[in-house]
């Protein structure tokens, strides 16, 4: 019949029955808390040691960062591509509004109409125009430029900044001096005999 130190120091008087119950919880408490702290300590050290998992996790988390990179990249790029395409319409509404703004063609009446021959593409154009416009166009002082299929005229300095922001809106500009012929070709024997500027052909 062996009783509890609890019990054999309650009947000697040494301590009441309520210090014996509080000394018994603050026993369990302590014992609960070392406990747990084991189990902590445990899964510190479990970690440090499986090299398997620890390399796992390096994967996964290697994986995550090239997958974000990627994605940076991707996200880059189509910054870029749509930032080309803004620019690029910007630039050719500045050579419409260059054009609409500085267009010297005018009307011409049946009576003082005279056809202008020119070439766009692999296409003969023909346009009618007043006298005064035809010798300016010869001469190069008008320059027949391209707005979406409609033919217009405007001056060499304008002419010039359209060719700047799109070199294919300009198509017929006689003040720009011919290029060379290569050497050997039919351009370069044909290039010897001169062609009149008021050529109506």
């Amino acid at each position: 019949m062996s009783e509890s130190l609890r019990d054999q120091l309650v009947k000697a008087g040494l301590a009441t029955n309520a210090q014996a119950k509080k000394a018994e919880r603050s026993k369990r408490a302590e014992a609960t808390a070392e406990r747990h702290q084991g189990k902590a300590q445990s899964k510190k050290a479990g970690k440090g040691k499986n090299p398997a998992v620890q390399s796992e996790t390096d994967k996964v988390k290697a994986k995550a960062a090239q997958q974000r990179a990627e994605k940076a990249a991707r996200d880059k790029a189509l910054a870029q591509q749509r930032n080309e395409k803004s620019q690029a319409k910007a630039v050719q509404a500045q050579v419409k509004q260059l054009i609409l703004q500085n267009d010297q063609r005018t009307k011409v009446s049946d009576d003082e109409a005279v056809p202008y021959n020119f070439v766009h593409g692999k296409k003969i154009k023909k346009i009618f125009v007043t006298k005064g416009q035809l010798d300016e166009l010869s001469s190069g002082r008008l320059v027949v430029v391209n707005n979406n299929g409609l033919y217009h005229f405007v001056d060499e300095r304008v002419a010039k900044q359209i060719e700047q922001r799109d070199p294919k809106r300009i198509i017929v500009a006689h003040g720009e001096k011919a290029k060379s012929p290569e050497p050997g070709s039919d351009d370069e024997f044909y290039a010897k005999f001169e062609v009149p500027d008021d050529l109506d052909w």
